[in-house]
């Protein structure tokens, strides 16, 4: 992973500036940890092609004409130089099994910190 995007990501999760939830990237002005890395790319990276989009307050992320509402984006994967839509991580846990990052914020209910403690020493 770029580690300059790692450690903006790490300081966004751990800032108290975003608010969670799960299921979506972003539902209203929450974000899972995923939307907050998403968040960051469109914050640095402005464009017409690269944008999120409402419905119903639901937002899905809309990249070269695709919409990804629970993944990453492909630019966002490519920008953070991570090799995969929804990264898997070892949970402690979990027994120290392999599991989504996702899957840890929408339904092990791991809080922001949490999250941000494994990308710090897995990703």
């Amino acid at each position: 992973m770029n580690q300059d995007v790692k450690q903006k990501w790490i300081t966004a999760l751990r800032s108290g500036e975003y608010k969670q939830t799960g299921g979506l990237l972003r539902q209203g002005d929450c974000y899972c940890c995923l939307g907050v890395l998403t968040d960051l790319y469109d914050k640095d990276n402005q464009s017409d092609h690269h944008y999120w989009h409402e419905e119903d307050g639901k937002y899905g992320y809309s990249s070269d004409g695709c919409i990804a509402e629970a993944i990453l984006p492909e630019s966002v994967m490519k920008w953070a130089g991570l090799e995969e839509y929804n990264p898997t991580v070892r949970e402690e846990r979990m027994g120290k099994s392999l599991t989504l990052l996702a899957y840890l914020n929408d339904n092990e209910d791991l809080d922001f910190n949490q999250l941000a403690d494994i990308i710090e020493t897995q990703l």
